[in-house]
């Protein structure tokens, strides 16, 4: 071989081994580039994108919550995105109905085949029993802010299910101690056959009795019951101090039915399912002295006004009760934080993050402030509009409030008090 050809075999092996290298280096920068990709976030530098839905009364028996619910959970919407702190978010709503129809069902369905992350609801503990299994084992967060039914607390979910309302061993507790604290201890009660009426009733009745009370009577009714006479004959033939009615918007009937027997309203005590049931509108019927539980704090001015506010831009009615309002807002913003906290907008990542969002770390009550702590690395402790939340690996706020309303003549319902209490 020649000098010549000897240099230029020479240049040709160098080329090679340059190419060569070159590619290599090319192959383990595409493999470094793979593993990143794979490191936890879907985000690639851009805002997480979450997309939940929410399964509410907007029928049925239950109907009176879901105005209230609904704005709560879109009032935390719009907070969140105007807070480009690193999440946006969108919701779609779908119809809840109750019991006694199959509603739940196809709206969590058509919500799962949009491929949500999480959904809001249902407020009737009896629906989400219909839907749980549904939602959970397609690994999506179910959380919901009116659940109190007890069974939710040791239910087989996962741990895909969550809630932003105390169990009704609290409310049950709290009732049961304010009719007594009320001077009477001899009491009925009248309660509907369903998760929440039983679950209430047992708890409300355990309380009374440990606090030395007595049941002088019980009666109980199927969700589609229309007449309550003979039922509320017997209760009222015990003479009670106080009779108790564990129901939803049965309450008009029943109402209407205690009026006709002269029955002194100073005597009821109802429970946050027929709050805000009976109006001012309804004229057929006073029932001044009536008094109501219902879980969660009771609405401030401002969270009021931002929420009517909101409706009316949205073409709605104006919100008439605002019962868990707080606990549907929180429930959204509970959410938001544990994706935005884990990286990912889906259903396995915002479970793993929800209890931690909630009970370790700085404290922060807002989407935005808490937002700020997560981009800097930093635990948070959210403690929300309806109070500090703090879960439990069930999925339980283990400290909430119950506020008592009272009814004035003409319908005019108002805010009595609330009481704190721990699970």
């Amino acid at each position: 071989m020649s000098v010549f050809a000897k240099a230029k075999a020479s240049r040709s092996r160098a080329l090679k081994s340059t190419i060569s290298g070159i590619a290599i280096l090319g192959v383990s920068a595409l493999l470094l580039s793979a593993c990143a990709s794979s490191s936890g976030t879907t985000t690639g530098g851009k805002d997480l994108s979450l997309k939940i839905g929410s399964i509410l009364p907007q029928t049925g028996t239950l109907a009176v919550l879901g105005p209230p619910e609904i704005a709560g959970v879109d009032l935390a919407v719009a907070d969140i995105n105007a807070a480009k702190a690193g999440l946006t978010i969108t919701v779609t709503h779908k119809d809840s109905g109750d019991t006694s129809t199959d509603i739940a069902t196809q709206s969590a369905t058509a919500l799962l085949a949009s491929g949500v992350a999480a959904i809001v609801g249902a407020a009737s503990s009896g629906v989400s029993k219909t839907i749980i299994d549904q939602i959970t084992q397609a690994k999506v967060v179910q959380i919901s802010g009116a659940n109190t039914s007890p069974d939710f607390s040791n239910y087989a979910d996962d741990g895909y299910y969550w809630r932003t309302a105390p169990s009704d061993v609290l409310q049950g507790r709290i009732l049961g101690n304010k009719i007594l604290k009320d001077g009477a201890t001899k009491v009925a009660i009248l309660y509907m056959n369903d998760a929440y009426g039983t679950g209430l009733e047992s708890n409300v009745k355990k309380s009374i009795l440990a606090g030395g009370g007595s049941i002088a009577g019980e009666e109980i009714f199927e969700p589609a019951s229309t007449d309550f006479n003979s039922a509320l004959t017997s209760l009222l033939a015990t003479k009670p101090d106080a009779l108790v009615v564990i129901s939803f918007d049965e309450i008009k009937t029943i109402a209407e039915q205690l009026a006709a027997k002269g029955f002194d309203f100073k005597k009821f005590y109802g429970t946050d399912g027929n709050y805000g049931v009976i109006t001012k509108k309804d004229t057929n019927v006073d029932i001044a002295g009536a008094q109501f539980s219902s879980p969660g704090v009771a609405a401030t001015a401002k969270f009021q006004a931002d929420m009517q506010s909101l409706v009316k831009k949205q073409g709605g009615k104006e919100l008439n009760v605002f019962s868990y309002a707080a606990e549907s807002y929180d429930a959204v913003v509970v959410t938001a934080l544990a994706a935005l906290q884990g990286g990912k907008a889906d259903g396995p990542t915002i479970k793993a993050n929800l209890q931690s969002v909630s009970e370790k770390g700085t404290k922060c009550t807002t989407f935005a402030e808490c937002a700020k702590l997560i981009a800097e690395k930093k635990d948070i402790d959210y403690d929300g509009l309806s109070g500090p939340i703090s879960f439990d690996k069930n999925g339980d706020p283990t400290e909430a409030y119950v506020s008592i309303y009272k009814y004035a003549t003409g319908n005019v319902d108002s805010f009595e008090s609330q009481v704190y209490g721990k699970l």
